[in-house]
This record gives C-alpha cells, sequence and structure tokens, in this order.
C-alpha cells in the first residue's frame, strides 16, 4: 500500500504554494489534483508546486503536473515546479515535464523565479 500524501496550502507573496509530502502515485494523485484545482479556481498570480517532501512519483503524479501545466499555460497564471529528490527529479526530466515547467530546488528559488517574470 502506497504511503498517504499529505497537501498544503500557503500563500507567499508571489503566489500559492501548494506542497505535497509523501509518495505521489495512482493512489495518492487525486488528492493533489483536488488541491491544485481548488487554489487554481481562486485564480492565483501564480503557483508553486512544490514536491520537496515527495519521495516517489509515479506516472498518474506526472499526469497530474501536465494537467497543471496545461491549465496553468491557459489561464496565463504562471507555474513553477520544486524537486529536490533525484527520483522526482529524474521522473520529471525523463518525461520532458521540465521544459514546459519551471523546475526548481526549492520554493525560495521558485520564488525568485516568479519575480523575474515579465509584468510582476
Amino acid at each position: 500500500m502506497a504511503d498517504k500524501l499529505a497537501v498544503r496550502v500557503r500563500t507567499v507573496p508571489e503566489a500559492v504554494v501548494v506542497a505535497a509530502d509523501g509518495d505521489l502515485d495512482l493512489e495518492t494523485a487525486p488528492v493533489l489534483r483536488a488541491r491544485a484545482a481548488a487554489v487554481l479556481a481562486d485564480r492565483p498570480e501564480a503557483l508553486i508546486v512544490d514536491l520537496g517532501d515527495v519521495g516517489f512519483c509515479g506516472s498518474a503524479g506526472l499526469q497530474v503536473l501536465a494537467e497543471l501545466v496545461a491549465e496553468t499555460a491557459d489561464g496565463g497564471i504562471p507555474l513553477a515546479l520544486v524537486a529536490a529528490h533525484y527520483p522526482v527529479v529524474r521522473v520529471v526530466r525523463l518525461s520532458r515535464l521540465d521544459e514546459a515547467v519551471a523546475l526548481h530546488a526549492t520554493v525560495d528559488d521558485a520564488r525568485a523565479w516568479i519575480r523575474r517574470q515579465p509584468g510582476r
């Protein structure tokens, strides 16, 4: 059985941060999807998805990330992805999601990137 996934939402001056802790797999991906959808419904200035405490990201997790890339692009919302653990960074790069979303090692790096975006 997969570890549970805890998802916390907080606001920083630059963005809303959706932070996941646990494994992101078929069982837990809907939790991240639901929390991120609720945040996007409020039309944030920018979104940071923090996977810094995620140790595993399976195909269902990648699907959620791809959906977020599409939704934020359609809405003109800057999206930054934080991934610190090699297994997560590796699957993001192998799936080429890093070509569609800004990948950062820390939330602070993501916040700095958002501040440098045009119109900020």
